[in-house]
């Protein structure tokens, strides 16, 4: 039995020559396609998001002295203004340097009264022996002028001392007002010390106008000093005598100021606005030298921090312009580069993809904008220029 099978005719040459025309032309215009996609894409900025943190300008406030911590005005996440009192420290320690201080004035006084007093005996000898009395006199001005000098720094001790006690008086009221507030004390505590601290400032008041006063007279005897001309009167000797005293009398003078600047550094006054960020000793508690008392973070933030990885590193040179997301998919904003990192720099962990890998990454500084929230992780994208 022959087996049959239908023919079929073959075409012609010129219809197969179109049709691979046909498919080369698509073929064509398909790679032409390919190739304008890849080149617009190329022409075009692309876009990159990556993550970054917002910061602010943190302050911490340390303790300038080692002592204890009597008074704390401040709360965690409280506002704070420049210039306001948040604690202070206790000043016994102040106030032993001010009697040491007022004791060898006392000293320092009944020597240089010795001593005048030998002066003007030597004096008396001297007019008595060659009729100097151009010498006595010159002396007795000399010990006039020292001795208006010892009770300007007198007055001046008794006026540090007073302030040193209005700081405590102060500190106790303080600790009064808050046991009233709270029940705890009854009215005629917290009045008597409100009494006592009144009556310290007008003290002040009196020592101030006081020691004005005396500070003239020291002016007046000491230019009759200078102005005294007895002649042929050598003085060489009673400046030569009367000297270690007067730098005595300097020396204690630079104590009783450094003594005023330690008791100014015990009250402790935020730096700038801001909210307390953080408490890191409590009213109470011995603190060191140094140790870290209260951090302030400023009210807003102060830049953002971006980490773009690597490979997206070529289009932060095609833009400047940063859309800025919040964690709930917000947008806080669009901030500017203002630089980027020359080599590659850790990643904070918080923004590791995985958390038992280290990255790396070029940090970028990003202009803040006014609804970011300082500590707050937030999504970066490149913007086209």
């Amino acid at each position: 039995m022959t087996d049959w099978r239908p023919s079929h005719p073959r075409p012609s040459l010129g219809r197969r020559l179109r049709r691979r025309a046909r498919d080369a032309v698509s073929i064509a215009v398909w790679a032409v396609a390919v190739a304008a996609t890849i080149w617009l894409a190329g022409l075009q900025p692309s876009s990159a998001r990556f993550h970054g943190i917002v910061n602010t300008h943190v302050t911490t406030i340390a303790a300038p002295a080692a002592g204890r911590l009597t008074t704390l005005l401040v709360d965690l996440h409280d506002p704070v203004e420049a210039g306001q009192v948040i604690a202070r420290l206790d000043d016994r320690d102040v106030r032993l340097k001010l009697s040491q201080a007022t004791y060898e004035l006392e000293r320092l006084r009944a020597d240089m009264a010795k001593r005048s007093a030998d002066l003007a005996n030597e004096a008396s000898t001297s007019q008595a022996t060659h009729g100097l009395e151009a010498s006595v006199e010159h002396r007795r001005l000399v010990s006039a002028a020292e001795v208006a000098q010892l009770e300007v720094l007198a007055t001046r001790t008794r006026l540090e001392e007073a302030r040193v006690r209005v700081q405590g008086v102060s500190i106790e009221a303080d600790r009064l007002a808050s046991l009233v507030s709270q029940g705890m004390l009854g009215e005629p505590d917290l009045v008597r010390t409100r009494t006592e601290r009144d009556a310290l400032h007008k003290r002040i008041d009196e020592l101030e106008k006081l020691m004005t006063e005396q500070a003239a007279r020291a002016r007046t005897a000491q230019e009759r000093v200078d102005s005294f001309a007895p002649g042929d009167l050598t003085t060489a000797p009673v400046e030569a005598t009367l000297a270690p005293w007067r730098w005595r009398l300097k020396t204690q003078e630079a104590t009783l100021e450094r003594i005023a600047l330690d008791a100014a550094t015990l009250v402790l006054e935020a730096p700038a606005a801001g909210v307390v960020k953080a408490i890191r000793a409590q009213q109470g508690e011995w603190v060191r030298v140094g140790q870290p008392l209260v951090t302030l973070a400023a009210a807003g933030p102060t830049r953002v921090v971006g980490y773009i990885p690597s490979p997206d590193r070529p289009l932060v040179e095609r833009t400047t312009a940063v859309v800025i997301t919040r964690p709930d998919a917000s947008t806080a904003g669009v901030g500017r580069i203002e630089s980027i990192s020359p080599t590659l720099v850790p990643v904070p962990e918080r923004l590791w993809l995985d958390p038992r890998r280290q990255e790396w990454a070029y940090e970028i500084i990003v202009t803040p904008t006014g609804t970011a929230v300082p500590g707050e992780r937030v999504g970066l994208t490149l913007t086209p220029p």
